[in-house]
């Protein structure tokens, strides 16, 4: 018995981009196209990999107010993987719901969408049965209900998967739809409470992940597009093969338009002209990595440093951003920005600060004096002798050597100058 499959969920098919407000009007186009795009790639996948069937874990649309555009795309792509010899097995989320206000439309043969109780479809290549799909869909939107309890292995030697829409844990980007946990999906079939399946293609969370490796395989393929800042780096589906009981998969990447975040330190910058470098720098770096595909990025300015002033002019960073966008769009693949945060801090006058009288004083004093030559090894290591002479933290760290040293008290003293900062806002 062998056969493949795509794992995919979370088309959310016209969704509308957030943070999309300043980028230039040729990004707000490829944005507008993205989540299309994205379920086309996963049909491409199906279509050009062979596979013998898709499983969609929910959320194909972006509801309450689901457009007929939308439906009228997915039902495309439907009938492409029929053209191709490809079974599609769907379930709704919470986004498209059975009570939703979808159109009528006529679905060809090779579609089964699941109803409000869970079915059971078996799957056969060739006239030969190969594996049990398992599935139900939300009623309503809000379902709070544990699903994962109805699930129940049949009797049979077939591979067995599970399609469901839920939250396996807790995650706060997401509503807590259909709870559940890991032990609930893993139990035997002879278990209460327990399903007794071979694989667990979940759909709700958006960032892909592996909840168990194998017996069963528990597994978020994430969303097939970034949507905003917060949905960051490659997004797609799951192309899996199975052999015997045996499973692989592979993460293939179907996004058209990636999202990031780029931080800029001002610590060690002098100059406007040397922001503008480390900018290039950091977008370029956002361009080579993304695989070929624009980036919307949230440019992240930090640190502490003499440009803090100068960005505290409102025309100044106004001009800094339009040399941003214009950077970026030259750019391949190109970098839209999608904002500029500041987070930098004043610099401060560290000799002067050493001359008060206070603890804040004394340990920046002590700091000097290491780095200054004026303190042994010895003493230093003494002087943070509570912290590694603790019996917990001396099971994982050795006594550090010179320029570890240093290190631990570069990073004291900046988190020390951090907190004063903090303090005196």
């Amino acid at each position: 018995m062998s056969f493949r499959f795509v794992h995919a969920a979370d088309f959310h098919l016209d969704s509308q981009f957030v943070g999309i407000s300043q980028v230039c009007p040729e990004a707000r186009v490829f944005l507008s196209e993205a989540t299309f795009r994205a379920f086309d790639n996963v049909i491409d996948l199906c279509v050009g990999e062979q596979v013998d069937f898709l499983l969609v874990a929910g959320d194909s649309y972006e509801g309450p107010d689901i457009t007929l555009r939308a439906q009228l795309h997915f039902q495309r792509g439907m009938m492409r993987l029929q053209q191709a010899g490809v079974q599609a097995y769907v379930i709704r989320g919470n986004h498209d719901p059975l009570n939703a206000n979808l159109a009528h439309l006529d679905w060809p043969p090779n579609v089964h969408f699941f109803g409000p109780k869970v079915t059971s479809e078996v799957y056969s290549k060739d006239g030969e049965p190969q594996a049990i799909i398992h599935g139900v869909s939300f009623k309503r939107a809000k379902t709070e209900e544990d699903l994962a309890l109805n699930f129940r292995r049949l009797d049979s030697p077939l591979f067995q998967i599970g399609l469901l829409h839920c939250s396996v844990g807790s995650y706060k980007e997401h509503e807590p739809y259909a709870p559940c946990t890991v032990d609930e999906l893993t139990r035997g079939a002879d278990e209460l409470k327990g399903a007794g399946l071979d694989y667990w293609a979940l759909g709700h969370i958006h960032k892909r992940q592996v909840l168990r490796e194998s017996g069963p395989r528990i597994a978020y393929s994430g969303n097939t597009q970034g949507r905003h800042v917060n949905e960051a780096g490659p997004r797609g589906c799951f192309l899996v093969t199975v052999r015997g009981m045996e499973v692989s998969a592979e993460f293939v990447p179907t996004d058209v338009v990636r999202w990031g975040v780029e931080t800029v330190s001002i610590a060690s910058l002098e100059s406007e002209q040397a922001l503008l470098r480390a900018s290039s720098e950091a977008l370029s770096s956002k361009s080579a990595e993304s695989e070929g595909r624009p980036t919307v990025v949230r440019v992240v300015l930090e640190g502490m440093g003499p440009l803090h002033d100068r960005l505290q002019d409102e025309k100044f960073v106004t001009d800094y951003e339009e040399e941003l966008r214009r950077m970026g769009s030259e750019l391949s693949p190109p970098v839209w920005i999608e904002s500029v945060v500041q987070r930098t801090r004043p610099e401060i006058d560290v000799d002067e600060r050493m001359k008060a009288e206070d603890v804040l004083a004394d340990c920046l004093r002590i700091i000097a004096d290491a780095r200054e030559g004026k303190l042994s090894n010895d003493e230093i290591v003494q002087w943070l002798g509570d912290l590694l002479g603790h019996h917990q933290v001396r099971k994982y760290v050795d006594v550090p050597g010179q320029l570890e040293l240093m290190e631990i008290l570069d990073s004291a003293q900046s988190i020390l100058l951090e907190e004063l900062v903090e303090d005196s806002e």
